[in-house]
C-alpha cells in the first residue's frame, strides 16, 4: 500500500498533517494523515465557502478510504482461503493482488485531485500555510522507533525469494567450512 503513493499524494496529503514525526514521502498515508487534519483546518482559517469545500471534500476522501478498507478486508480473506487451498495457484491469488493494486493507484489519483481542488480555493497566504506546514514535515527527522542506530546502519536480512545459495531448502555453506 506504502509503496503505491507517489509524491505528488505525500505532498499534498501531508497538508493535512500537522503531526510531531516526518515522513519519508513515499510513506504518507492518507487515511492517518485525514485524521490528523484538524489543526492545519484551524491554522488556515477558512472561510465559510473553503470550510464547505473542505467537508465535502474530507466526507469524499473518507468514503474512498472506507470502500477501500472494506475491499482490503475481503480481499485479506480471500487470499487467506486461497493459500489454504492446496489446488489454488499463486499466479490467481497475485492478479487478485494486481487488481488491488490498480483499484488504489486510481483512487490515490482521485484523493490527490481532491486535495488539490481544496488547494484551489486557498488564497496567498492560506497556500503558504499549507507549503510551511509540508516544508516542516519534510525537515523533520523521522524516528527510528526501536531500531537502535547500529542495527539500522547494517544490511537487513534477505526475504522470500532472495535467499543466496542452490534452492535446494538446504542450508547454505559458508566459505570457512
Amino acid at each position: 500500500m506504502k509503496n503505491l503513493i507517489v509524491f505528488c499524494m505525500a505532498a499534498a496529503s501531508a497538508c493535512f498533517c500537522a503531526c510531531a514525526q516526518a515522513l519519508p514521502a513515499m510513506d504518507v498515508q492518507v487515511d492517518v494523515l485525514l485524521a490528523q487534519s484538524a489543526d492545519l483546518k484551524q491554522a488556515l482559517n477558512l472561510n465559510a465557502n473553503q470550510q464547505t469545500l473542505w467537508r465535502q471534500t474530507e466526507a469524499k476522501m473518507r468514503a474512498i478510504l472506507d470502500e477501500r478498507r472494506r475491499r482490503r478486508d475481503h480481499l485479506q480473506s480471500d487470499i487467506k482461503q486461497g493459500v489454504g487451498n492446496p489446488k489454488e495457484e499463486l499466479r490467481d491469488l497475485a492478479k487478485l493482488y494486481d487488481n488491488e493494486t490498480d483499484l488504489s493507484y486510481r483512487e490515490d489519483k482521485q484523493l490527490r485531485e481532491l486535495f488539490l481542488t481544496v488547494n484551489d480555493a486557498l488564497d496567498d497566504t492560506q497556500r503558504q500555510t499549507v507549503l510551511t506546514t509540508l516544508n516542516d514535515q519534510l525537515q523533520r527527522v523521522p524516528d527510528r522507533g526501536c531500531e537502535s542506530t547500529k542495527d539500522a546502519d547494517q544490511p537487513r536480512t534477505r526475504g522470500m525469494g532472495h535467499q543466496r545459495g542452490g534452492g535446494s531448502g538446504q542450508p547454505q555453506q559458508s566459505p570457512q567450512q
